[in-house]
C-alpha cells in the first residue's frame, strides 16, 4: 500500500521522536555500545555484503557475531574471549574486532569452559580453536574472491 508523502512524513517524524525518548532513558554506556554494534554491523555489511556472519553463512559466524556484540558491549563472555583469542588474524582478515587488553583470552576462555563443560572443556576448547580458524580461512577466501 503506497502511503501519501505527508503520512510518510509524520510517521518518520513520530519514529525519530521515539527513538529520541528511548536513548534519553538509557545510560551512556548502553548507548554507546548500541552505537558500536550498529557501526560494526554497517562496517560489516559494507566489507562482506550482509550485516553479519552468520547470514553470510561462514563457519563459526554466528560465534563471531555474539562475540563481537559482546565485545562491543564489553561483556566477558566464551563468545568474545574467542574473538579476543584470534582479534590479530581476524583483523588481518578484514573483520572489525574492537580493541581489547584482555590479559590472557585463551586461559581465561578455557578455565570460562572448564567451568561450565567439566571435563569436556579441553574437546570444547579445541573445537572452538579449530572453528575461529575456519572463519578466518572461509573470510579470506570470501574477500579474496570479491578482489579477484
Amino acid at each position: 500500500m503506497k502511503l501519501p508523502p505527508a503520512v510518510r512524513d509524520a510517521f518518520r517524524e513520530h519514529g525519530r521522536r521515539g527513538g529520541h525518548l528511548r536513548a534519553e532513558r538509557l545510560s551512556p554506556e548502553r548507548r554507546q555500545a548500541i552505537a558500536r554494534g550498529a557501526a560494526l554491523k554497517r562496517w560489516i555489511r559494507e566489507r562482506f555484503g550482509e550485516p553479519s556472519f552468520a547470514k553470510l553463512r561462514l563457519p563459526g559466524g554466528d560465534l563471531v557475531d555474539h562475540g563481537l556484540e559482546d565485545l562491543a558491549s564489553g561483556r566477558v563472555t566464551a563468545d568474545s574471549l574467542l574473538v579476543a583469542l584470534a582479534q590479530s588474524r581476524l583483523r588481518r582478515e578484514g573483520v572489525p574486532v574492537p580493541y581489547v587488553d584482555w590479559p590472557d583470552p585463551d586461559h581465561r576462555l578455557y578455565r570460562l569452559l572448564e567451568s561450565t563443560d567439566g571435563e569436556l572443556a579441553h574437546h570444547r576448547y579445541l573445537a572452538r580453536l579449530r572453528l575461529i580458524h575456519s572463519f578466518a580461512d572461509a573470510c579470506a577466501r570470501l574477500v579474496g574472491a570479491a578482489h579477484a
